[in-house]
């Protein structure tokens, strides 16, 4: 005879598993899958690497290095919070704003794109460890995720690397329109369905 099962623990079930998902490959796995499930976190480090490469070649140059020292750092705080940080409207407004510079072409000086990087950086990791600090393996899994990032950002450093041919330089504007496009989608769901 099958007993019927409450809602209550289906949802207590699955509240472990709401932030790290797992794939089978262990703590580290889940970790660089995390990236690439969050799409805040993924579009928000496509879009430093895309203003980055408009800016400049030692603009971009620099990103490879600087954004996973400052995921891991950051993630390493969040880790370490006792509550989970939920800043997914201000964090997505960030993303659209990002996205639109790209998209407009703006071209920002180094002393000034580094700082804004590292920053944006920290703050989105921050909130990555909080969410996961409750897990096991949570160190495992923000390991996984900076090496995640390192891969992301430096394999598309490379493609749009300065000097771009003409093409690129309009595709990359258009993925910043298609990033603010899709940041501004995930600020409706948000304010329509808060959680």
């Amino acid at each position: 005879m099958i007993t019927p099962v409450a809602p209550i623990s289906l949802v207590q079930a699955w509240l472990p598993l709401a932030h790290l998902t797992p794939t089978g490959l262990g703590p580290w796995g889940d970790g660089m899958a995390r990236l690439f499930l969050e799409p805040t976190d993924l579009l928000l480090m496509s879009a430093l690497v895309l203003l980055a490469a408009q800016s400049g070649r030692a603009c971009s140059d620099r990103l490879p290095l600087l954004l996973p020292l400052a995921w891991l750092s950051g993630g390493l705080i969040g880790l370490g919070l006792h509550t989970e940080l939920l800043l997914a409207v201000p964090a997505t407004a960030l993303v659209l704003l990002v996205g639109m510079l790209v998209a407009t072409g703006v071209r920002m000086p180094t002393r000034l794109l580094t700082p804004l990087a590292t920053c944006l950086t920290l703050l989105f990791s921050v909130v990555a460890g909080s969410s996961i600090a409750g897990h096991a393996g949570a160190a495992a899994a923000l390991l996984g995720e900076t090496v995640g990032v390192a891969v992301l950002v430096t394999l598309l450093s490379q493609v749009v690397a300065p000097p771009q041919p003409r093409w690129l330089a309009i595709g990359m504007r258009v993925a910043g329109s298609w990033i603010g496009a899709a940041s501004l989608l995930m600020l409706g769901w948000l304010v329509r369905h808060p959680t």
